[in-house]
């Protein structure tokens, strides 16, 4: 699926397959009720009798009512009921005993219901949560239930949680370009997250290793491989504090590289979907977290990759257009925005641009000053987002204002004096000063 992630896949630390049978202690499900209830006898007023009494809090009463009613009375729906309110609170073991349930009462499982097997994985703090979540997805076509991209979503949200980066990508690698189990703007999203967060967790380290030369030695050596899920150059305990530092550094650049491959692949594969109609394939759409993800990865790396990191110049001209766009041979290019294209290609409605993005697109573009790409992604967006912008414009006026006039300032470098902080970078200081050191996102 993804040829230059699967180069880099062959440096990445390989997995032992899983096991055939993976036991998690399985509690038994209530039986009983705390107060008297009225229990239906028809499975749609089950499932409505379940949600009702869940919702008010008394989920083991309402599963005690669904275990108390006759099995004639009883359905799949009713049960992935059960199973996806244990799901959604991590309770993995009463999910799988709820499945178990339901077999044993001759109800076949569903795509929802693997659904909320592999959610109840992913929000779980079993140890034994991937395998358990390999297993249930292998065994769907067991019960001949065929996975949809929903379900490999699931898995990738396992990965994604137990931060296994080298799983979720061969996962990815292993998705076919069409049919029901093609890559969604979710499968994209999820996989960029991963490599986000772990540029975050890399420069902790990095942070550590610069600090204090003895804590930083000791601080890695002890970390196991999954603290570290994703390292393409693993650390030896003997590796010298220079050596170790040239690693960390090594591995935030192929992590983020990784990061604009999978950027790369979503751009070129939501191109072609639009593109071709007749394709059973099923649209992809753009919104901004994804967009969020990649251009905050690319601040996060600036000062240490910026050659990388200016590739956010690019995905911002391809996304909204404005800008000069260069493709991979070097050729200017004046296509039409991605957020266009997939804005007319598509029926459903996404955030296409926002403050927060448009924050992020104008600072990586100041902090570059690149302030004439600012002024023309402006104009694009008046042109193709007017009713988006419109919201925006105020808080935005007086800034781009300023990036106009550095714009049309002269060539000669005496006559030329541009601000050393701009409007802008002096509002996102004075921002970050106010907010709590947890909230700051940069």
């Amino acid at each position: 699926m993804l040829q230059s992630l699967a180069t880099v896949l062959r440096n990445v630390r390989p997995y032992s397959s899983m096991r055939d049978s993976i036991q998690i202690k399985r509690r038994p499900l209530p039986t009983t009720t705390s107060i008297e209830y009225t229990i239906p006898d028809d499975p749609y007023l089950l499932a409505k009798k379940f949600q009702q009494v869940s919702r008010s809090g008394k989920l083991d009463d309402a599963v005690a009512i669904v275990m108390q009613a006759k099995t004639r009375s009883q359905s799949p729906v009713v049960w992935n009921l059960v199973i996806s309110s244990y799901a959604r609170l991590g309770r993995l073991s009463r999910a799988l005993r709820a499945f178990s349930e339901m077999r044993r009462r001759g109800f076949p499982p569903t795509q929802t219901t693997f659904t909320a097997l592999l959610q109840a994985c992913a929000l779980g703090d079993s140890e034994k949560a991937v395998g358990i979540a390999e297993q249930t997805y292998k065994s769907m076509d067991t019960f001949g239930v065929r996975p949809s991209i929903i379900n490999v979503n699931g898995l990738l949200s396992v990965y994604q949680r137990k931060h296994d980066m080298a799983r979720a990508l061969e996962c990815f690698n292993e998705l076919p370009s069409a049919g029901a189990r093609a890559p969604s703007l979710a499968t994209y999203t999820i996989l960029a997250s991963m490599c986000r967060r772990q540029i975050s967790v890399l420069y902790e380290e990095l942070a550590k290793l610069k600090s204090d030369h003895s804590k930083a030695d000791q601080s890695t050596s002890d970390q196991s491989t999954s603290d570290q899920p994703f390292h393409f150059v693993s650390i030896e305990d003997n590796t010298s504090h220079s050596q170790r530092i040239a690693i960390v550094r090594h591995n935030i650049r192929q992590t983020f590289t990784t990061l604009l491959d999978i950027w790369a692949t979503y751009a070129s594969d939501a191109e072609q979907r639009a593109t071709n109609l007749d394709s059973d394939t099923e649209s992809l759409y753009f919104d901004t977290r994804l967009l969020k993800v990649v251009l905050k990865s690319c601040h996060s790396v600036y000062e240490d990759e910026r050659a990388l990191a200016r590739k956010g110049f690019n995905i911002i001209a391809h996304v909204y257009g404005g800008m000069k766009r260069v493709d991979e041979n070097g050729v200017v290019t004046n296509s039409v925005p991605l957020a266009v294209l997939l804005r007319e290609s598509g029926d459903v409605e996404h955030v296409v641009l926002d403050a927060d993005v448009l924050e992020l697109a104008i600072g990586l573009c100041d902090r570059g000053k690149r302030y004439a790409n600012i002024v023309r992604l402006w104009a694009s967006l008046n042109e193709h987002f007017a009713k988006e912008v419109e919201p925006l414009r105020r808080r935005f006026a007086d800034e781009i204002q300023e990036f106009t006039e550095l714009t049309n300032t002269p060539n000669d470098p005496l006559q030329r004096k541009p601000p050393k902080i701009t409007m802008f970078r002096k509002r996102r200081a004075a921002l970050r000063t106010k907010a709590p050191a947890s909230n700051q996102k940069e």
